[in-house]
């Protein structure tokens, strides 16, 4: 049987995460009209970058084919729907896992929301559902978030998640032919933090699992 709490490397997955608000799933072809619809909107993107993976192809089924081999096998990002819990079948925005440096056991984290669902929390649960994965589950232990200092919200966002502003005002080129200033954000575990939390993780699972063994 396999227990939950073993760590894993990332990109060995694709994770089904689920809260009591939402849940993060992969992308399936249903989602595909939401998708569009959420890409077509220039409010969505006004504080993103224009190279995000779901932009790269006007034909969504073109990109839902080839996005095991250009984003997973290639070890580039994890993108996941964001679905209500008690309605997984309604997508309404993409929560991602990038810039994964296995060497410096880091990665990134984003998400982008339909713009209806603003306002609402959401994006401080799909942080915080990422942010427990990568660190409870994977060999993930420095995750980091990159903001521009426009977005206000997706700051409080990643504060209210533990993240800190490390780094601030850095210039960046994000492709919209001059260079943002952004803020970097991150969340670290020491070596021994991240050694006790899956340990701690591993045994909480474990007993689940030998109380649900039926003999």
């Amino acid at each position: 049987m396999h227990s939950r709490g073993l760590m894993i490397k990332l990109f060995s997955e694709i994770p089904y995460l689920k809260s009591d608000k939402i849940i993060l799933r992969p992308l399936v072809p249903g989602d595909l009209p939401g998708l569009d619809e959420m890409t077509s909107d220039p409010f969505v993107y006004a504080f993103l970058p224009p190279f995000l993976y779901e932009q790269k192809y006007a034909n969504k089924n073109t990109m839902l084919a080839v996005m095991e081999e250009e984003c997973i096998r290639r070890k580039e990002s994890i993108l996941l729907a964001v679905c209500p819990a008690d309605a997984p079948d309604e997508f309404f925005g993409l929560a991602e896992i990038y810039n994964y440096e296995p060497q410096k056991e880091k990665a990134s984290v984003g998400y982008r929301l339909r713009k209806e669902y603003w306002g609402r929390g959401y994006a401080t649960e799909i942080t915080a559902l990422l942010t427990k994965y990568l660190l409870e589950r994977t060999d993930v232990r420095k995750i980091t978030a990159h903001v521009m200092v426009e977005n206000a919200a997706s700051g409080k966002v990643l504060a209210k998640n533990g993240y800190i502003p490390k780094w601030r005002n850095l210039t960046e080129d994000w492709g919209l032919g001059e260079d943002v200033i952004v803020d970097k954000y991150s969340l670290k575990l020491l070596p021994e933090e991240k050694a006790k939390l899956v340990e701690k993780v591993t045994l909480a699972d474990k007993w689940r699992l030998l109380k649900s063994e039926t003999f």
